[in-house]
């Protein structure tokens, strides 16, 4: 019933390379964030049963049980082999092979020394690592809890009709049946700690997620400029500020001039360079509340707020200058000018009409000799 079904869904591409929103890395394997939960518990329980099992192997070959003794060599490799298969994507073989080991050990020793023992405490301590995996059933888990349960009835039964194989001094086994009562609850509090730090690490893991595609979503990957989808955005909450308070905004569309032959001549990596180094300077000298963005290839789109058209072209002409400084970097030594053109917003034309002006606007300028500011004055100031 806990048959491995371990084939992943092949991750997109997330902003790290490594994590998506639905996936991260355990070991060996890929798992869902809710899988993640439970494996990284899991690790932990084994890990304590693996110590468990060597305090077990150290304890009856001192009390000369020999049965127990090398049962629990068994044991000791059941577990590693856990943490191994647990590493690499058969999460539930291993979680199989625990169960088993936790069943056939704890009968074992409630056989050979007794109920009071206490071994039958281990069995109570497997069905909460049951039931946290998400990867099963509810009836399964259900169904795989009953197991032990029943045969916990029938060894108690058992135990009042007969007498242990082997008959240890009371004093020992009041201390095994109290030290495995201990074991057990710290086998479970250990679960319980680590599954809600596997909670814990998730939600931070999925947080950082989500503001790396929340950045991816906004801003240009390449001038950390907003995109264009995010300047729509910023567009129209300026339309509602605009209608609400009767406050004037421009919009102006850019385009590096003789774009092509610096690509040309210098390489595509030399141009991305000096988009970043533009969209740096622009930054740096527009106003606060002046709001840029990458609107594709190498034009940058304005939102230049409570200005008019006339206003809008002295902000435009200095920032023009202000670009026209040269670029640096390596080979590159360029001199590189802009051609602005501005439309400033009215309801009558809306968002679309008012960018198509000031490309229009652009394209005169490119025509008409570039690196100029020029104006479209069909809306009223």
């Amino acid at each position: 019933m806990l048959s491995d079904n371990h084939t992943a869904t092949e991750p997109g591409s997330s902003p790290h390379g490594k994590e998506s929103s639905q996936h991260r890395t355990f070991g060996n394997s890929r798992v869902s964030h809710e899988q993640f939960r439970f494996v990284y518990a899991a690790e932990h329980v084994y890990l304590v049963g693996l110590l468990l099992h060597l305090l077990f192997l150290v304890l009856f070959f001192w009390l000369n049980i020999r049965e127990l003794y090398l049962f629990n060599v068994f044991s000791l490799a059941a577990f590693s082999l856990a943490l191994y298969l647990n590493r690499n994507s058969q999460h539930n073989l291993a979680l199989w092979l625990v169960y088993l080991e936790v069943i056939l050990h704890a009968s074992l020793a409630i056989w050979l020394l007794g109920w009071n023992s206490g071994f039958y405490y281990y069995m109570f301590a497997i069905g909460p690592l049951l039931f946290i995996n998400p990867g099963r059933p509810l009836l399964e888990k259900i169904l795989l809890s009953a197991v032990p349960i029943m045969l916990l009835i029938a060894l108690y039964i058992q135990s009042l009709r007969g007498f242990p194989l082997y008959y240890l001094n009371l004093d020992v086994i009041h201390l095994l049946h109290i030290s495995n009562m201990v074991a057990t609850v710290v086998v479970v509090a250990y679960l319980a700690h680590y599954y809600s730090k596997g909670v814990n690490d998730s939600a931070q893991q999925l947080q950082k997620l989500t503001e790396a595609y929340e950045q991816l979503a906004t801003y240009d990957s390449l001038t950390r400029l907003l995109n264009r989808h995010a300047m729509t955005q910023a567009i129209e909450d300026e339309v509602s500020r605009f209608r609400r308070d009767d406050k004037p905004f421009v919009l102006a569309l850019g385009d590096i001039d003789d774009f092509k032959q610096i690509n040309d001549h210098y390489g595509h990596h030399a141009g991305d360079i000096l988009l970043k180094e533009l969209a740096s300077r622009m930054q740096q000298r527009l106003r606060r509340h002046d709001v840029i963005s990458r609107w594709g290839g190498e034009e940058f789109l304005l939102l230049l707020s409570d200005v008019t058209l006339t206003e809008a072209e002295s902000v435009l002409n200095e920032l023009r200058e202000y670009l026209a400084e040269p670029i640096r970097f390596k080979n590159l030594d360029q001199k590189v000018t802009i051609t602005f053109g501005a439309a400033q917003y009215s309801d009558e034309r809306g968002i679309e009409q008012t960018i198509q002006a000031a490309d229009r606007a652009m394209y005169r300028g490119k025509t008409s000799g570039k690196n100029r500011v020029v104006l479209d004055r069909c809306a009223p100031e």
